[in-house]
């Protein structure tokens, strides 16, 4: 009977390392849960940058687009400027032109009346004449 404390001594042991086994088991299956819960947690954040990038990116190639856009905005107003600008030379050179030929058919103009008087002048004196 010697074996009976013996046996009773060893089973004691072995059911408190598998009491101690089974705390063990607990504790790792938690810490296995909250691992589990931070990759979630984890996993979602990632998911959350990765849209606030996709939409940074989305927001840097919009502003991107609208920088050249606005360049070839700038170009076209220039060349509208430069466009206006040579229109009101033109338009200034077209006046001045205007004011001449105004001038030269108002010269003309009394040339001929000058011219019309000496020949009704002359007419008038020659049936005088003949």
């Amino acid at each position: 009977m010697t074996d009976g404390p013996d046996e009773a001594s060893k089973l004691a042991r072995l059911l408190r390392d598998i009491d101690e086994l089974e705390k063990t088991r607990t504790a790792l299956l938690e810490r296995v849960e909250k691992t589990r819960s931070d990759l979630i947690a984890a996993g979602n954040r990632t998911a959350a940058i990765r849209a606030s990038v996709d939409l940074l990116c989305d927001h840097l190639t919009d502003m991107a687009t609208a920088d050249v856009e606005l360049s070839l905005l700038e170009q076209e107003v220039k060349t509208a400027d430069r466009g206006i600008d040579d229109a009101r030379k033109n338009a200034a050179g077209n006046d001045f032109e205007s004011d001449s030929l105004r001038e030269t058919l108002d010269e003309a103009d009394d040339e001929l009346e000058r011219l019309s008087s000496i020949l009704v002048d002359r007419r008038g004196k020659h049936p005088k004449g003949h």
